[in-house]
Parts: structure tokens; C-alpha cells; sequence
């Protein structure tokens, strides 16, 4: 669900644009919001019909299982508010609040999109954790680049943290919302091997790769050896595993993006 709140004037515009993004156009997610906002069904459906107004309690039940960071829970509950409101005048107000928290939002992004490449503090937001890199490669895949929901079901992750994310990688225009879909328009990091953060990476796509030998995937790849061999062979050794990533990207580089996968390779003296 990439539905941007800040996009719309009509709480009931942006939850029925919300159904019709999810699968099966929201199939029993009705349920799910009744739920959350302690109501019944029938209810969710007569003000999606424009016959009764959320609560504010019910607007910030609904938010919260929306997972909308404080910003846009703000946001809807102003535009619950505007509705709600019995006087032209209180119409009024909120109308200028909303428009207001549109234009703010809007100077904010439009600072935040002044980089090309990260900072050195969002470099150790990106290398802070597998899952940055993880969802940034993972949306040259046509089918998780439209529903957060899907990102969030497949690495078993907080819808909460899946979007905090997805902000940070739009925001340093490493990915761009365009027409509802998130578009990799960077596909590259690279980190330098003197870089502090360098171990960090390495250690948690290695972290991964324990994690997959423990599910012990039959066409998955998992070797270890240890072994002695004359100095001279060393470099030999080397010089083959490098042509086999040389070889692994002229593949990787050409193929459609299908599913998601990682390469950890080491050569290493043991002391």
C-alpha cells in the first residue's frame, strides 16, 4: 500500500483508495478495521459511503493499524476533523490547517531530496541493519514495488519499520514513488573495505547466510573447508574465486529481476 495521505483532502477518498490497492481490492480488511477501531463492520462500510463520520478515537485506532507515522496520523486526523466539523466556519479552520501540514510536508521533502549520494550519517543508517539493503534491491522486483504490505509479509518484518525504511530510501532518492509504485532509480552501494562500517556490513549478510544454512534449502549453496596448501597456490586460489564473482555479476547484471538473493564468499588464512 503505497497510498500517500498528504495527497488528498477527503479521509474517505485516501481509505478507498487504500482497499483498492491491497489484494483482492482489500478483501476482509474491512474486518481488520472494525477490529482495530472497535466497531462493527457494517459501520466501516457506511462511512466509506459517506453515511456516518469516524470518532476521533476510531480515526486513531484506524491510523494506528494503518501503522501512519506521527506526521501523517496528524494528518488524518485533521482531515477526519474537517469533516466531522458542524460549522463552515470550524470547516474552515481545518481546511487552512490541512492545507498548512500540505505545504510543510511538502518543503520537507523537497529538503531532504537534495542528495545524490548518502551522507555519512545515513551511510550508518543504511549499514545499520541487512534490512535497508534488503528492501532497496528487493523493489527492482515488479511485484513489491506497489504494496508495503507484501514487503512487510515477506521479510517478516513491522508494517511501521518496512515504511520507516521506504522513507529513508525515498528521501535520499535512492528509490522514487511514481503512479503508487516504488521505482529503484539507484541500484548500486558500493562501501570501501577501509570503511568503518565495512565489518558491520559484511557481518550481518553473513549473519543471513547462518540463518539459511539452519533452513538447510537442498538448492541452496553452503561450503566450508579447511584445509592446507603450498604458498605458491595461494594466489591461484584467489584469482579463481575472483573470476567467479567477475562471472556471477555478467550474469547477475543482463538477468530479470525475480527473486531476491545473496552471495557471501571467503578466503581467509585461520590463525
Amino acid at each position: 500500500m503505497n497510498t500517500d495521505i498528504f495527497n488528498y483532502s477527503k479521509y474517505r477518498s485516501f481509505l478507498t483508495d487504500n482497499l483498492a490497492q491491497r489484494p483482492n481490492k482489500g478483501h476482509g480488511l474491512r474486518s481488520q478495521w472494525a477490529k482495530a477501531m472497535g466497531c462493527q463492520v457494517a459501520f466501516v462500510s457506511h462511512v466509506l459511503n459517506g453515511h456516518y463520520e469516524l470518532s476521533l478515537e476510531q480515526a486513531e485506532g484506524l491510523a494506528r493499524h494503518l501503522a501512519l507515522n506521527k506526521e501523517e496520523k496528524e494528518f488524518f486526523l485533521l482531515l477526519v476533523q474537517k469533516e466531522r466539523a458542524a460549522t463552515q466556519d470550524l470547516k474552515k479552520h481545518f481546511t487552512e490547517l490541512i492545507s498548512e501540514k500540505t505545504d510543510q510536508q511538502q518543503n520537507i521533502r523537497h529538503r531532504m531530496k537534495i542528495k545524490t549520494n548518502l551522507s555519512i550519517e545515513d551511510q550508518a543508517l543504511y549499514y545499520s541493519s541487512w534490512l535497508y539493503s534488503a528492501v532497496h534491491i528487493i523493489l527492482t522486483i515488479p511485484e513489491f514495488q506497489s504494496s508495503t504490505d507484501t514487503l512487510a509479509t515477506y521479510f517478516n518484518q513491522p508494517l511501521v519499520l518496512i515504511r520507516k525504511i521506504l522513507e529513508f530510501l525515498e528521501t535520499r532518492q535512492i528509490i522514487e514513488l511514481n503512479n503508487g509504485r516504488y521505482l529503484v532509480k539507484n541500484n548500486f552501494q558500493f562501501i570501501n573495505k577501509d570503511s568503518p562500517l565495512f565489518a558491520h556490513q559484511q557481518n550481518f549478510w553473513r549473519q543471513k547466510a547462518i540463518e539459511a544454512i539452519y533452513r538447510n534449502n537442498t538448492e541452496e549453496i553452503h561450503f566450508s573447508s579447511i584445509f592446507t596448501l603450498a604458498e605458491r597456490d595461494v594466489k591461484k586460489i584467489k584469482d579463481i574465486l575472483l573470476k567467479s564473482i567477475q562471472d556471477s555479476t555478467e550474469v547477475i547484471k543482463p538477468s530479470k529481476e525475480e527473486k531476491l538473493y545473496s552471495i557471501c564468499m571467503d578466503f581467509f588464512e585461520v590463525k
